[in-house]
């Protein structure tokens, strides 16, 4: 994460790495999805009972909450000056 101060503002900058990181989540949750929902299609057109794929829906929602929680975290520990070890070596410009 980059910091920039301006006249008591904190703008808190995603790094390249943590905008490729996120953008490849959110796509493969995405993927994940829409497989799911092919799927679904697929086994209902052959009359394969829903039992499977009711459980994929349910851990990707699972998957989907402890994402967000984990993202709101972050966020308070981001406004509240907390820097992330793993982030300790990316500069902080004033």
């Amino acid at each position: 994460m980059i910091t920039r101060r301006s006249g008591g503002m904190t703008e808190f900058i995603p790094s390249p790495s943590e905008k490729r990181d996120g953008v490849i989540r959110n796509h493969v949750l995405d993927l994940l999805a829409n497989l799911d929902a092919r799927i679904r299609q697929l086994e209902h057109a052959a009359g394969v009972s829903p039992d499977l794929a009711d459980q994929f829906t349910d851990m990707m929602a699972l998957i989907e909450r402890e994402e967000a929680h984990v993202q709101r975290l972050n966020e308070r520990l981001l406004d509240a000056g907390v820097i992330h070890p793993d982030h300790s070596h990316v500069p902080n410009t004033t």
